[in-house]
């Protein structure tokens, strides 16, 4: 088995992507990078769309990839014409993660909340602001609806139904 150990950026790394024999990097220094992980040559360095950090990168089939940013924004991506993102949603709050479904991005916008985005248009559906601090972690279970969230100073972790109005009972909180 081989391993692939390469010095691909200058700055602390935030977020990583994989998808095939392609890594993707985004860090303090705003750059979104693309390193082949067969050659350890740069596929490209894009330093002019993200006005902050890139803290989160997550590939998606067709070629497209999402990014998301301190400066607040999702961005998707065509990688073979990185120049410029296809698609900008602004969600507040500083981008920390991006978790999809099969129709659906949730995404933790650090201080905004979670917010579900409809996966075609990047529109968002919903947004969960229940949390008492930084938005930070976010999963889905499964295809269920369910989403998992939590966040930083508060050491809650809340299972909420993203796709209900929260009336039915459907929020669960825990704390430390």
């Amino acid at each position: 088995k081989q391993w692939y150990q390469r010095r691909v950026r200058g700055w602390e790394v935030w977020g990583i992507g994989v998808s095939g024999d392609t890594l993707y990097s985004g860090g303090d220094d705003c750059a979104f990078k693309a390193t082949d992980t067969r050659s350890g040559v740069s596929i490209f360095s894009n330093t002019k769309e993200h006005s902050m950090g890139v803290c989160c990168i997550s590939p998606e089939p067709d070629n497209h990839i999402l990014t998301g940013c301190y400066d607040e924004q999702v961005r998707r991506w065509d990688t073979r014409s990185p120049r410029v993102p296809i698609q900008t949603s602004s969600v507040g709050g500083g981008v920390w993660r991006l978790k999809q479904s099969r129709d659906h991005i949730l995404v933790a916008g650090m201080h905004s909340g979670f917010h579900v985005l409809h996966r075609e248009t990047l529109d968002i559906v919903r947004s969960y602001t229940e949390h008492g601090s930084l938005a930070y972690g976010a999963s889905w279970f499964g295809d269920t609806g369910l989403a998992a969230t939590c966040s930083f100073y508060d050491k809650l972790v809340t299972v909420w139904n993203a796709f209900s109005d929260g009336k039915d009972g459907s929020v669960q909180q825990e704390g430390s």
